[in-house]
């Protein structure tokens, strides 16, 4: 078993998300205040934020920083980015490219296909050829108000700019001071890959927007209180301690040193 089939090392990331503003993930489904538009709740009403709405925030900043480090992104459209990747191209033309992977045995030769026709970013993130080697949790309520508020919202005619006559609605949206408490994880993660990684979580930590209606000052949240933990499974010592005790090596610096190395590769 060679290194790109076997568990090498594997990085933990956690840290408290802080929503500075009132925010909206949507359920779909009419508001518990009897509103047009709910928030996703627990049973017992207490928000959720969801591990494939974070991963989603986090995948479209690294796509966006990929290009300063070196890295490769197909945006899921290679007519847009100009890369070439297997879950970039149009579905008329993924059969051939089915075949042609269905035709390889080995198993070593199949790794070095996809490596060949997938982007930095899905190789990371996932593909429709493999399973994504980052790991986002629910996020863990901390702390909230106990209570829901409502927004109201109104469609404006772009000609008149004016409110449009009857389209007046109204929302759910959990209020601002509420913190989660997040997890992410990478199993074997390259310099590069650990680079892109730390990028991201700076982006995060000065601030952005998460779920919907952002463009009017929703959402608007920070990263803070962050560790890094790291368990190298070829070292006896470290493997003893995390499959006995759950023990992980603080490397709070890991991730902003492989991002300097990087730079410092690319020019600075």
């Amino acid at each position: 078993m060679n290194n790109r089939t076997r568990f090498c090392n594997k990085v933990k990331i956690e840290g408290t998300l802080t929503f500075k503003t009132a925010f909206h993930i949507g359920s779909g489904k009419e508001g518990e205040m009897a509103t047009d538009m709910g928030v996703l709740l627990e049973p017992d009403g207490r928000p959720i934020l969801p591990g494939s709405t974070l991963k989603g925030c986090f995948r479209s900043f690294a796509e966006r920083l990929s290009g300063y480090l070196g890295l490769t992104a197909c945006l899921l459209d290679n007519a847009l980015s100009g890369e070439t990747c297997y879950t970039g191209i149009e579905q008329k033309d993924r059969k051939g490219k089915n075949d042609e992977f269905k035709k390889i045995n080995a198993e070593d030769k199949k790794l070095d296909w996809i490596e060949k026709n997938t982007c930095d970013i899905c190789q990371l993130f996932g593909s429709p050829l493999k399973a994504s080697r980052i790991f986002f949790s629910d996020g863990k309520l901390t702390n909230w108000g106990d209570r829901l508020q409502a927004r109201d919202g109104v469609c404006i005619d772009r000609d008149s700019e004016t409110a449009r006559p009857g389209a007046k609605y109204d929302f759910d949206v959990v209020p601002a001071g509420t913190q989660f408490r997040i997890t992410i994880e990478l199993e074997n993660p390259d310099e590069d890959e650990l680079a892109l990684v730390g990028a991201v979580l700076t982006e995060w930590q000065e601030g952005f927007r998460l779920g919907g209606f952002t463009s009017r000052g929703l959402g608007r949240v920070m990263l803070s209180d962050t560790t890094v933990l790291q368990m190298n499974y070829n070292d006896p010592g470290q493997l003893k301690s995390y499959l006995l005790k759950r023990e992980m090596q603080t490397v709070d610096s890991l991730l902003t040193d492989e991002l300097e190395k990087v730079l410092n590769r690319q020019g600075g």
